[in-house]
């Protein structure tokens, strides 16, 4: 478990999430279900990859230009739901859009490097960079489910 008071440490990550990104290069792959994300208030802009089969999230990917926000976000939340699911994919991103809304950290045992945006909820201005890829992801799962 991260130890969320560890400042530096939750800055090390989300820094490590967008200059290194483990998921950034789209699926070469035709059965991926693609989505375009974009923000209404800056110039964000990521496309999502989806491949799902037998309802469990097989491979997902992202490509685009975002700030560390937007982009820390994407890549920590596709680690957390990769291999999962469908279920257990919408759990984790309603948990964390719960934590990044209101600071719920009442349910944060399953989100593991998602608690970097504890605070986030004390900056409006940046909510809408860190729930960038959710409205996308449930669109995308629930057609599936």
């Amino acid at each position: 478990m991260i130890d969320i008071n560890n400042d530096s440490l939750l800055r090390q990550i989300l820094m490590k999430h967008f200059t290194n990104s483990d998921n950034k290069t789209l699926l070469d792959n035709p059965n991926a279900i693609s989505k375009l994300l974009k923000s209404n208030t800056c110039a964000d802009q990521l496309t999502i990859q989806v491949l799902i089969e037998n309802k469990i999230i097989k491979s997902i990917r992202f490509t685009g230009s975002a700030c560390v926000v937007a982009t820390s976000s994407t890549d920590i939340l596709i680690n957390e739901i990769k291999n999962k699911t469908i279920s257990q994919a919408l759990d984790i991103i309603y948990k964390y859009k719960d934590l990044i809304d209101n600071g719920d950290l009442t349910n944060i045992n399953n989100l593991n490097e998602l608690v970097v945006f504890k605070n986030i909820y004390k900056q409006k201005n940046r909510i809408l960079c860190a729930s960038l890829p959710i409205n996308g992801l449930i669109e995308i799962l629930k057609d599936y489910e």
